[in-house]
């Protein structure tokens, strides 16, 4: 049985005597007897380097040079090898230096051809090479997208999901310069939309769109093809996400902006304050980049129907719509409006309650699309009832304790609430 050489190597010893462990493992992946004069060489080299530093160096580089993946052994005795390398290695380059040879490092570890069954240990191995760096080094930059195509190539992006979380306030600290800040951010939401992470992945859309804006990546800020280019992406991934109906975040970025007379661009506005009839001619006028974008007819006939829906009921908030309105607004038969309803209800847009009998819904609760001059009135609006109807009420309190009888107003109700809770609150 082979011995197991995480108990030899360590970080103790004479630089010889690591040179000597690493070359020991090494020596398994040749034949049994090449071995001997293979680790001779290597002790050989080590002596010669003696004290100095420069004699060291040379020899780390040759043998760093010289992986040829990760090697034979067990996960712990692997993962010595190279916490060890990784350990001798930054006590003899500074981090400038130390580039060339992280990247071979990594290049190593995730070489194609190798076992499968050692992928966790590599990730172990590369997450241990990464924590070993200083916090500003950018060497980091290139581990952590070792680690992100690792992770991607084989559909393992949930072990990444803490280091992506931080990924944006890491690179705020990375010594690497903006474009490669903008494409980790890029190939982390191409990472994410890949594994069907849509949603996450729209973050890291908005993050790359919200830099480029920002940012001199290309020297023309928000008005760059790179930036226009990114905010087509974020919007196609906004609209695909069957459970965002909220775009305001987006069309606040100024590259979003920069598309406002693009088709894309014009989509978006539909969506932001158009309606049904809308998106039928912006479809009927632009079918080709339904197509060009990659954009699901049903799945947006869907989203802007739900939306539609919500903006009337926005309009009658504690009050009852009619079937034949809702019908009407998106253009359906009335026997479907109960199942538009329970869909929008789902969707967390609208809180209400159907009356069969009355073939009506009360509406509670509804979104707004966006929130401007327009609802700020009609808060106004509201508030101003809700005192009104809060001052009746309690006028009609300090009437009944004085023994007179006066009943409620029939006019008076409270906005947004039913009316077992305004019973509740008169009781």
């Amino acid at each position: 049985m082979a011995k197991d050489l995480i108990t030899v190597i360590g970080e103790e010893g004479t630089f010889e005597e690591q040179v000597i462990d690493l070359a020991a493992l090494l020596s398994r992946s040749i034949a049994p007897e090449k071995r001997d004069a293979f680790i001779t060489s290597w002790r050989e080299k080590a002596t010669a380097a003696g004290e100095e530093a420069e004699g060291k160096r040379s020899v780390m580089k040759e043998l760093v040079a010289s992986l040829n993946g990760i090697g034979e052994g067990n996960d712990r005795e692997l993962e010595g090898f190279f916490n060890l390398v990784s350990a001798i290695v930054a006590s003899l380059f500074s981090d400038e230096e130390v580039e060339p040879l992280v990247k071979e490092l990594c290049a190593a570890i995730v070489k194609e051809g190798q076992a499968m069954e050692k992928t966790i240990v590599r990730y172990r191995i590369l997450t241990n090479i990464y924590n070993s760096l200083p916090a500003t080094s950018s060497n980091r930059y290139l581990v952590f997208t070792t680690l992100l195509e690792l992770a991607s190539s084989n559909d393992e992006l949930d072990l990444l999901a803490d280091a992506l979380t931080a990924l944006p306030s890491r690179l705020a600290v990375w010594n690497i310069d903006a474009a490669k800040k903008s494409g980790l951010l890029a190939s982390a939401a191409s990472a994410l939309e890949s594994a069907d992470q849509g949603q996450r992945a729209y973050q890291f859309h908005l993050a790359h769109l919200r830099f480029l804006s920002t940012s001199s990546v290309s020297g023309a800020g928000s008005d760059s093809a790179e930036a226009k280019a990114a905010a087509e992406k974020t919007i196609v991934a906004a609209l695909r996400l069957p459970k965002l109906f909220d775009f305001e975040e987006l069309v606040d970025i100024d590259a979003v902006k920069q598309l406002s007379g693009q088709p894309v661009g014009k989509l978006l506005d539909v969506f932001v304050k158009g309606n049904t009839a809308d998106w039928d001619a912006w479809k009927g006028a632009h079918s080709s980049d339904v197509d060009r974008l990659g954009l699901s007819v049903a799945q947006l006939d869907r989203k802007i129907r739900l939306m539609d829906l919500a903006a009337l009921c926005s309009r009658s908030v504690s009050s009852e719509v009619p079937y034949t309105a809702i019908a009407s607004a998106l253009g359906i038969n009335v026997d479907d409006v109960e199942v538009w309803v329970i869909d929008v209800i789902r969707a967390g847009l609208v809180s209400g309650k159907l009356s069969q009998v009355k073939q009506s819904l009360r509406v509670y609760r509804s979104a707004y699309r966006t929130f401007g001059r327009e609802q700020w009135e009609t808060l106004e609006v509201r508030l101003s009832q809700w005192e009104s109807s809060i001052n009746a009420i309690l006028e009609t309190l300090q009437e009944t304790k004085r023994g007179v009888q006066k009943p409620v107003p029939a006019n008076v109700g409270i906005p947004g609430a039913d009316a077992g809770a305004v019973n509740q609150i008169t009781a």
